[in-house]
């Protein structure tokens, strides 16, 4: 019987992506009319600051931080950051936090979830403080018991300690756990390779297969009644 569930956050439990797409958009506005780089040039140069910062911190959360792909922005454009860092920072999450909505069925599995005397951790690779204001921002918060974040490890997935971190704050046993994750190598792998059973959300995007033994499915309505989770 599971008894623990873990999920990833960013592109399982809401689509990073399209909230990611409008907030880089409102960077760009931004970075014309404060910055005096058009577009073009922002995203060439936002792309490139992202491969500097992930070249340099190659594990933990730190990699994610936008605070400092904004810092290197503003120092290969030649621009003082104590001057724009703040702004560029709130004009990115509070764009990215203002449209982001939950999966279809995810709110009401979760309460199910909880109702059924499940425990409930997440388990992310990105910096802490965000996740917190995304969970909020989705209105998951009384139903979450723990968060573990790469930030906090220092390791990222699919490194063993963040699901074995996630396991001992829940006090449950691999074999009585489920992972929920849309990446295959970071989160249905790296699951697996621990012993806990790995759910695969695929969404509407065709993913590439795998031999693992994994649930996979693209709404939660399909699994809100699951035996796996609510015995008969």
């Amino acid at each position: 019987m599971i008894s623990g569930v873990i999920f990833d956050i960013d592109g399982t439990i809401y689509d990073y992506g399209a909230n990611d797409k409008v907030a880089v958009k409102k960077l760009c506005e931004f970075a014309e009319k404060n910055l005096n780089t058009d577009e073009k040039i922002f995203l060439e140069v936002y792309d490139a600051a992202k491969k500097v910062v992930k070249e340099k911190l190659t594990d933990g959360g730190s990699r994610h931080s936008r605070v400092l792909y904004f810092q290197t922005v503003l120092e290969l454009l030649g621009k003082n950051s104590f001057l724009h860092i703040h702004e560029m920072y709130d004009v990115y999450w509070n764009s990215f936090l203002q449209g982001m909505k939950p999966f279809d069925g995810l709110p009401e599995f979760i309460r199910k979830l909880k109702d059924a005397g499940k425990k409930i951790a997440l388990c992310t690779d990105m910096t802490a403080q965000i996740q917190y204001r995304k969970i909020e921002r989705l209105g998951l918060s009384n139903f979450i018991d723990f968060m573990v974040s790469s930030e906090e490890t220092g390791m990222e997935k699919p490194s063993r300690v963040m699901f074995e971190l996630a396991l001992k704050k829940l006090n449950v046993r691999p074999e009585n756990a489920a992972y929920f994750g849309d990446s295959l190598e970071r989160d249905i792998e790296g699951a697996a390779n621990v012993g806990i059973k790995p759910f695969r959300y695929i969404g509407k995007v065709k993913e590439p297969a795998t031999d693992i033994d994994c649930v996979e499915f693209s709404s939660y309505r399909e699994i809100s009644d699951s035996e796996i989770f609510f015995a008969k």
